[in-house]
Parts: structure tokens; sequence; C-alpha cells
């Protein structure tokens, strides 16, 4: 009997040593718009997480940066939010928070280390909300080789730019390779020419605008975009970029059929993955009379978690994980980036460290719709395409850019 007794304890035991198991067994779901070309890097990260927290699975699901914020919002407000998520830096995030969508790191370890310039854009209220993951830089990057084989040298004026560009239509390569289809591409020129025209002279023109003290319609921006339109009316880029999207403008490139694309550094490691024996190079978007032109930088993610998530524990494990050196610097290196976290030494590749004075030598300015309200980037992009199609007067664009700016700073109060 006693043995009996026994074996029926062991027996309960067992089982429940399984129940305790399976019960604290946890699975998240990180919610990100990495990109394709990055998926492999945070499948990496997520396989070396769940090595050392076998009790915790992480899922990740990429999506489009065009519907994420909308996919992800839906999801907040219908408490179906991802355990962990990314958030756009800057004002983006401020009406999440201010729903309360999301936890705070206040006491995380990792906050101290925060660099002040990505700490700017990742706090609110005082409150981290989310880990900021790296710093970009909007330039142009440039085949060397091509430059080479036809002796020009770097433009460092709007002159120069345009005499680059005359050179290059005459060998039969198109100046730039443009992908407007993708509405987040059709932006990065103008977000690489406002830090020269506008911030390089006027610093306060965001908090001007914010005290209704000046506006798109008066700004340098109208100068801008007729430059922009000039571009594609003067050939400067490849033929039907209204029809090519992003993947499509880095296939042109690799092809030696495009010298140049204004882009941010992530796009460096795709196109030495497409063209590797191509040299490849960087330099600041030429849009000055004097040759100092500032750079657009800016954090280009930062990871945040659900107020609601029923794992708060594994949430805050597996952003401290990012946090780390050894993987920080897997995905800085991976991205071709540059870090937001003191104590990091990823391998940054040396077309990147050729671009480092640049940004030591001029000046430099947040990407744009990291000050601005919410909905003035969405009106932009599609003007910037409708103006590029002939469908929309640059007038009326900065018009209804003024207006979204207006209607976004209500919605904010």
């Amino acid at each position: 009997m006693k043995k009996n007794i026994n074996k029926i304890l062991s027996v309960l035991a067992v089982a429940a040593i399984a129940i305790s198991s399976i019960s604290f067994a946890q699975t998240i779901e990180f919610y990100n718009f990495y990109g394709a070309e990055f998926e492999s890097t945070v499948d990496k990260i997520n396989e070396m997480f769940m090595a050392e927290y076998p009790d915790i699975t992480v899922i990740a699901e990429t999506a489009d940066t065009g519907t994420f914020t909308q996919v992800l919002n839906t999801r907040l407000a219908a408490n179906d939010a991802p355990d962990v998520f990314l958030v756009f830096p800057g004002t983006k995030f401020h009406p999440q928070a201010d729903a309360g969508y999301l936890m705070s790191f206040d006491d995380a370890a990792w906050v101290e280390r925060v660099m002040a310039g990505a700490k700017t854009v990742s706090t609110y209220n005082g409150h981290q909300y989310a880990l900021p993951t790296d710093t970009n830089v909007i330039s142009v990057l440039y085949n060397k080789d091509i430059f080479a084989d036809l002796g020009l040298e770097i433009p460092t004026t709007w002159d120069e730019f345009k005499a680059v560009g005359e050179a290059l239509k005459t060998a039969g390569i198109a100046p730039l390779s443009v992908g407007v289809q993708s509405g987040w591409v059709a932006q990065l020129i103008p977000y690489a020419m406002a830090p020269t025209a506008i911030y390089k002279h006027n610093i306060d023109f965001d908090t001007q605008m914010y005290g209704l003290e000046n506006s798109f319609v008066d700004s340098a921006w109208a100068k801008m975009m007729e430059d922009y339109v000039w571009l594609k009316d003067n050939g400067f880029m490849q033929e039907f970029p209204l029809s090519t999207d992003w993947n499509a403008s880095t296939d042109i490139m690799a092809a030696n059929e495009a010298a140049m694309l204004v882009q941010g550094n992530w796009a460096l490691g795709v196109l030495q993955e497409k063209a590797p024996d191509t040299n490849w190079g960087l330099f600041p978007f030429p849009y000055s009379d004097d040759g100092v032109n500032w750079v657009a930088t800016g954090v280009g993610g930062a990871i945040s978690g659900s107020a609601t998530t029923e794992h708060p524990e594994a949430v805050a494990k597996y952003i401290e994980f990012w946090s780390r050196p050894e993987i920080m610097d897997l995905y800085l290196t991976n991205k071709k980036a540059l870090p937001v976290l003191t104590g990091l030494n990823p391998d940054i590749a040396p077309e990147l460290v050729e671009f480092l004075p640049y940004l030591e030598a001029a000046g430099t300015y947040n990407f744009l719709d990291q000050n601005w309200p919410a909905g003035v980037q969405g009106v932009m992009i599609e003007s910037v395409q409708g103006v590029l199609a002939g469908n929309l007067t640059i007038e009326q664009m900065l018009k209804d850019m003024d207006a979204a700016w207006a209607e976004g700073m209500l919605t904010a109060e």
C-alpha cells in the first residue's frame, strides 16, 4: 500500500512539473517593419534569445512600412496588440503613448546608454517608451567605378551635381535611379534637400511651424519641389520612375544602368549583395551654392512593448537582450547603420567610415517626419507622387501640407 502511495505521489510530482513547465512557456509576437533584407538577421537574434530563454518563444512578423502603422494602430485599439513592436521615433508614437498602449522602460538598465539625440525621439513626457536601435543617414549612394571611368568628381554644389548628371547622360547612363512607386522612397529627395535648403539657414523652422509663424507655402519647399520635378523632366532619372519601386531601383543600380541613388545607408548592404564586385560610396546630397551641405539623419527604429501584454517580464527580457552590445553590434553590422547606444563596436562598413567626416564638417537635421505632427508625412508622400505625375501643382501640395500640419496640431491637443 505504501509503495502504491509513493508511486502515485511520484507520478503526481512529475505531472505537476510538466504542468508547471507548460504554464510558464510563453510566446511573444514581434511585429516589425525591418523588411525582407533584414529578416535573416532578426531571425538569428531571435534564435539566440530563445537559446538563452528556452521557455520563451518569439514569433516575428514583418510588415511593409506603408501599412505598418495603420495595422498596428488598428490592433492596439482592438486590444489585439503584439507583445513587442517597432514604433517610429519622434512625434509619431506620442498618440500611442497618450492612449496608454506603450510599456514604460524608465527603470531598464539600457536607458542610461541611449545617446542624447536618440533619447529625444524615444522619450515622451519624461518616460522612455522604446529602445532606439540605429542611426541612419540619407545621402547619395554612388557607383565609384562609373565615376572613375568617366573622370567624375564628387559634386558639392547643386550646379556641380547638374554638371555630373549631364556627363552621365552623355555616357548613356541615368544619373539617378528613383523608385517613387514606393511611397516612402518618394520623400527621400526632399528629405535630403531640406537640411541644407531650410535648417542650415533656420534651425527653428519646425518650432515656428508649431507656433504658426511659418508655413510650407512660404518656405524653400517650393523651390525644392521645383528642382525635384526638374530632375524628372530633364532626364536625370531612369525611364518610368513612377512605376519603379524600391527593389527595382536597386536592381537598376546593380546593373550599372544608373550611377546614383538617393537613399538611406540601409541600401548599401542591398547594393553590395546585388553587385558585390562594384565599389560603392556615399556623399551628402549637394543642394548648396557654397559646398556646405547639411545631412539628414535620424533614428531608424525603436522597439517598444505593449502595456497590456500578458508577458511583461518576457517582453522586458527580450528588449534588454536587443540592447546587449554583442546583439546590437550584430544588428548594426548587418544593417550597415550607426549606433545610438554607448558601448558598442559594430563592424561599420568602410563606406560609412568614409562618410563620417561629412557629418563632422557640416550640420545635420532629423528626418523631417520625426518632428512633424501626425498626418503630415502621409499627405506629403502622396502629394510628391501627384506632383511628379503631373496631377497636382506644387502650390496645392504645400497648401495641403500646411492644412495637415494644422489638423495634426489640433488632433494632438
